[in-house]
């Protein structure tokens, strides 16, 4: 069986133009959503690279692993458990921290 080539996210977009961006972040929130549900189910290789420093690294996979974790604590406590709301607000400060980092909007904030 042979694998698919995995995709390339490149969250460094200080040198590409707004119109490109814009196309490169609605492609990025797909991977990442999927790369989400992936997670979530567990076992299933996340189907791309990521490049960018380590401090942008970092910061995609703790927004990531914080989405995940309000998620489960979504779905094992309700949402106005006081575990819930320690975890949405975790989230919110990894994915402020994201945004710093990589200047990108993140994928699931409304």
């Amino acid at each position: 069986m042979t694998d698919s080539p995995k995709e390339t996210i490149n969250l460094n977009q200080d040198d590409v133009p707004l119109s490109e961006q814009i196309r490169v972040y609605n492609k990025f929130a797909g991977q990442v959503q999927r790369a989400l549900l992936g997670l979530y189910h567990a076992g299933m290789d996340i189907p791309f690279n990521i490049l960018g420093s380590r401090k942008q690294i970092d910061s995609f996979m703790k927004a990531l692993s914080g989405e995940k974790g309000y998620m489960d604590s979504y779905m094992k406590n309700g949402l106005n458990d006081p575990r819930t709301l320690n975890s949405r607000h975790k989230l919110g400060r990894a994915v402020s921290r994201f945004e710093n980092e990589t200047g990108l909007r993140w994928p699931f904030k409304n």
